[in-house]
């Protein structure tokens, strides 16, 4: 075999061979981009709202992809829970509250795979609703939490436990499940 002959064959075996040593770096950490998706889980007040109710939420950000294994993003969100069951002055009472959240993600990353933790603020709004009660409280608080995901082709399942941190409601601790798409 004279050499032109076998240069396009060895030169396409060394690109095959790069692309091969390349292609654990590829998978290495989340998708890379804007994402949005949205979620549905539960709440658990405390305080005098000791309580259970579903929440439903929209997420929006954007993820970094500067270095291998490490995701670093920040996120928007819009969470909207149910109606908690409480006492107030020693009546029933409903509360119901909705947040806006900015937070910073850091995660570690393999392969399809990640955990991450996330800390920001939340500005929230309640409607308390009783005999006796007066006023609707709102604030800014801190809001932080845990998560997984597993993703591919853009398209990630994420699992989340978070707390907004508020001194005027009680805590709010929530769970959801959530799947996001990146462009």
């Amino acid at each position: 075999m004279s050499l032109e002959r076998a240069l396009p064959t060895l030169g396409a075996l060394g690109v095959a061979g790069l692309l091969a040593l390349a292609a654990p770096n590829a998978f290495a950490t989340g998708d890379t981009g804007f994402y949005l998706g949205g979620g549905v889980g539960q709440t658990h007040g405390d305080g005098n709202f000791d309580d259970e109710a579903e929440h439903w939420k929209l997420i929006g950000g954007y993820n970094f992809g500067w270095l291998p294994f490490l995701d670093v993003g920040a996120e928007l969100a819009y969470v909207n829970t149910g109606t908690l069951d409480g006492k107030a002055n020693g009546h029933s009472a409903s509360l119901d509250v909705e947040s806006f959240q900015a937070t910073g993600v850091l995660g570690w990353s393999l392969g399809p795979l990640g955990l991450y933790a996330k800390a920001g603020m939340a500005d929230w709004d309640a409607d308390r609703r009783g005999h006796g009660i007066s006023g609707d409280p709102s604030g800014t608080d801190p809001v932080y939490g845990v998560g997984a995901r597993f993703g591919l082709f853009g398209l990630t399942g994420r699992l989340e436990l978070e707390r907004l941190d508020t001194d005027e409601i009680g805590d709010l601790d929530m769970v959801t499940a959530s799947a996001v798409y990146t462009f």
